[in-house]
């Protein structure tokens, strides 16, 4: 009787460990991942901007407008004086800024397109994250 309870509580507890670390193997994207995911984001930000007839010089300041305004949203997130109404408009005030930026180079007509283009590419992949 003993053999059997310690046997079950073995299968029981290796049963646990298994589950424990597929569970967060399957959770954490690999550098491979995120380097695919990153190199698709550049991609269909190239399309984008092909798509609305951006010039190069056009497009490189978009990119650094959007790289600025990312690495301020970063240094919000990690600042822990503010609270969470205060990072909202912060972050609100960011966003602001940085379509204001994008209006001035892109134009008002590009820049309709341009949020077309991106909502229209959100869904897509919103629609590929989905269930499985």
């Amino acid at each position: 009787m003993k053999k059997l309870i310690f046997t079950t509580i073995a299968i029981c507890a290796f049963t646990i460990v298994v589950n424990a670390q597929f569970t967060s193997e399957d959770n954490k994207p690999t550098k491979e991942d995120k380097a695919n995911a990153k190199a698709q984001q550049e991609q269909q930000l190239n399309d984008a901007f092909q798509q609305i007839g951006l010039t190069d010089d056009q497009a490189t300041q978009v990119k650094d407008a959007l790289k600025d305004a990312l690495q301020k949203s970063n240094q919000l997130k990690k600042d822990t004086t503010l609270t969470d109404d205060a990072k909202a408009a912060k972050k609100e005030e960011i966003n602001n800024e940085k379509n204001d930026k994008l209006k001035q180079i892109m134009g008002a007509d590009k820049y309709r397109q341009w949020n077309a283009i991106r909502r229209k590419t959100k869904e897509v992949n919103m629609g590929s994250l989905g269930p499985d």
